[in-house]
């Protein structure tokens, strides 16, 4: 759910930011779409659902903070006019795209907007729920794979990313707008990812290939910095946090820019030290798989007074307050603020795409930065660990980790998802005041589908079982817990996409049960569950 933008004139910590991842019970469901490229067509023929721009939400934000309004009209080159509709169209997309996910129920796919905002997209795996979704005021489009199928043909490129060809594959992702597994190959090295695609056993047509030039850029700065410094260089400071396990608050940043044990100074000041951070140690880099994540913990060194966190992002018209961790969907507007490249803003390009990245100062050292999402905006040395944000809601995005600059069609920043990065840090938002009151969790589907498996010991065959859960509402970041008596489970935890996956095997003769229940930052919870779905 969303909220309304709140300006604040508290004073920020170098908050600055922007930075170089069948058994149906409900009807309805949740995720968000990444790539760019043309829409497919509707799957109806009577076109696209037009979005109602909500009424005074542009001209709220381009009389409220003109100096923002005329960074959106900059960076993506709109008039006035088409500044002030698209904002009231991003706006609209939210209560459409909540209907249209409990429209679509098991079948949903995917949602995004289109690349003018003027119709919300929803890729749906079974035309008989297209009319529901028209009617909820979203575009059907009908695609061949589901979200889950796409998910595990991600997991095993993954799984074999320690077996790259060379250079030749850049990252991949999953694209809802092409419905496909996209794999980015360097110029003439098609036959080489094709043999890395195939190693790893995925299907020829989930996956679609692009060209892409050379690996992203991570970004710390290693000649000075605006923001803080570490050994590492100059970056900038992200979001402030609290930690869950009690002591002084702070803020996160981007991993490289500083390792654990590491004292961290703000304008020759010492403020603390790193507490947490993902990158183990440099030259070489370690480990060669990771997220991009660092929370510094700001607490006075050898006595003095520390500036400390807040809950605001530094923009070129003053501080903006974060109201939460709602994710954006495909084309929202984001805009981002680093101690290097200042305020920009762009349109959400890419979701949860795992990408080798190197270091300038040690070329050839590539590692692979695990679900990044890709931002329409370019960053420089230095915005590494900034904040990306909706400047619409309030919603912190994440922290910049990643630069491709000057690469066709458009440059981007890749970020690190801060719900992510909340989970895995054990941190939470600083948020001011009483933050917003969202709906608590509720389940949209929960379904389960059985396949016929190799056969076992005994010569006849193990059934495999595959569900897929989407959720709606609650405050991030969500988190999802799953019981079975099935002989084996794994799942596939796509929280920003309010979807989790979960495959494994029935076992001989069980009346299999999956539970699930999911929980919100507040301690809210949905629960459903499914048995009798696997062959006796």
């Amino acid at each position: 759910m969303r909220t309304s933008l709140v300006r604040s004139s508290f004073s920020a910590l170098s908050v600055a930011s922007c930075m170089l991842l069948a058994a149906l019970v409900v009807a309805g469901a949740p995720a968000r779409p990444a790539a760019a490229g043309p829409d497919p067509a509707p799957s109806s023929a009577a076109g696209p659902v037009l979005l109602t721009p909500t009424p005074g939400v542009g001209e709220k934000t381009a009389r409220s903070s003109p100096t923002m309004f005329e960074a959106i009209q900059r960076d993506l080159h709109l008039t006035r006019a088409q500044a002030i509709t698209r904002l009231g169209r991003q706006h609209a997309a939210d209560a459409v795209e909540s209907r249209a996910r409990r429209a679509a129920g098991r079948y949903f796919a995917g949602s995004w907007l289109r690349a003018d905002a003027s119709a919300l997209m929803v890729a749906v795996t079974d035309q008989r729920v297209a009319q529901a979704v028209r009617a909820a005021g979203a575009t059907p489009t009908l695609v061949a794979h589901s979200r889950g199928e796409l998910e595990m043909a991600r997991l095993k490129l993954r799984a074999r990313a320690g077996k790259l060809p060379g250079k030749a594959v850049q990252d991949w992702y999953i694209d809802p707008v092409r419905n496909r597994l996209v794999v980015s190959a360097a110029p003439g090295a098609r036959r080489a990812a094709d043999r890395w695609v195939a190693g790893a056993g995925v299907a020829a047509d989930l996956v679609t290939y692009e060209k892409s030039p050379r690996p992203a850029k991570l970004t710390a700065d290693l000649v000075g910095g605006d923001g803080f410094r570490s050994r590492r260089g100059g970056c900038t400071v992200g979001f402030g946090v609290r930690p869950l396990a009690g002591g002084p608050t702070g803020f996160v940043t981007a991993g490289h820019c500083t390792l654990a044990g590491e004292l961290i100074t703000i304008g020759g000041q010492a403020v603390g030290n790193t507490v947490r951070s993902t990158f183990q140690s440099f030259n070489p880099i370690s480990p060669r798989r990771l997220r991009d994540q660092a929370f510094v913990q700001v607490a006075p060194i050898l006595g003095g007074v520390v500036p400390q966190p807040q809950p605001l992002v530094r923009t070129n018209f003053g501080n903006v307050a974060v109201l939460g961790s709602q994710a954006a969907r495909i084309n929202d507007i984001l805009c981002g603020f680093g101690n290097t490249s200042q305020y920009r803003c762009g349109p959400l390009v890419r979701i949860d795409r795992d990408r080798p990245a190197e270091f300038e100062e040690a070329p050839g050292d590539v590692v692979t930065i695990r679900n990044l999402n890709d931002v329409g905006f370019c960053s420089a040395a230095g915005d590494s660990g900034g904040p990306v944000f909706d400047p619409i809601t309030g919603q912190a995005q994440g922290t910049v980790s990643t630069s491709a600059c000057g690469q066709p069609p458009l440059a981007t920043s890749g970020y690190q998802p801060i719900n992510q990065t909340q989970l895995d840090l054990n941190v939470r938002l600083l948020l001011p005041g009483q933050p917003p009151s969202f709906p608590a969790p509720f389940i949209t589907a929960f379904s389960c589908d059985t396949v016929s498996g190799p056969p076992g010991p005994d010569g006849e065959p193990y059934s495999s079982f595959f569900c897929e859960l989407y959720w709606d509402g609650g405050t991030d970041p969500d988190q999802v817990q799953v019981s079975t008596n099935a002989l084996s489970a794994n799942r596939i935890n796509d929280y920003d996409e309010n979807h989790v996956s979960i495959n494994g095997k029935c076992g001989r003769d069980k009346d299999v049960f999956v539970s699930v229940s999911v929980f919100d930052a507040e301690g809210r919870r949905a629960d459903a569950n499914v048995n009798s779905f696997c062959p006796r």
